[in-house]
């Protein structure tokens, strides 16, 4: 989930260049719906969001019976040490500082994909 759409334009072409299927909700409230009907492999969410920030819909995530053991990564322009230790208190598994390399984004979702196969 990533609210700046040149960024997720990027993000989903560099994955899907990478053989990976992207599905990404129209809006952050739909996340957990969406993944419901389809769980993902992994998800990608943005700590700043319009509607709820990436620590509440991580732990939205973590909370769900279905979806707790589906790894995230979370991306964000804000490098603090708070921010990095609260994405990991709330459940992601990774956190990625942007701006971010394609080959590290690349990396990162192949591991996470590959540590929930």
């Amino acid at each position: 989930m990533e609210d700046d759409d040149d960024i997720a334009r990027l993000v989903t072409h560099h994955l899907e260049s990478s053989g990976f299927r992207i599905h990404r909700p129209d809006r952050a409230t739909n996340l957990i719906s969406d993944a419901e009907r389809k769980p993902p492999a992994l998800f990608i969410i943005d700590l700043m969001l319009p509607e709820m920030d990436g620590f509440e819909i991580c732990r939205r995530i973590k909370a769900h019976p279905n979806l707790r053991d589906v790894p995230v990564l979370m991306l964000s322009a804000r490098t603090g040490v708070e921010d990095r230790k609260q994405a990991l208190e709330s459940g992601a598994e990774t956190y990625m500082a942007k701006p971010f390399t394609p080959s590290a984004l690349i990396a990162a979702v192949r591991r996470l994909s590959n540590q929930n196969s």
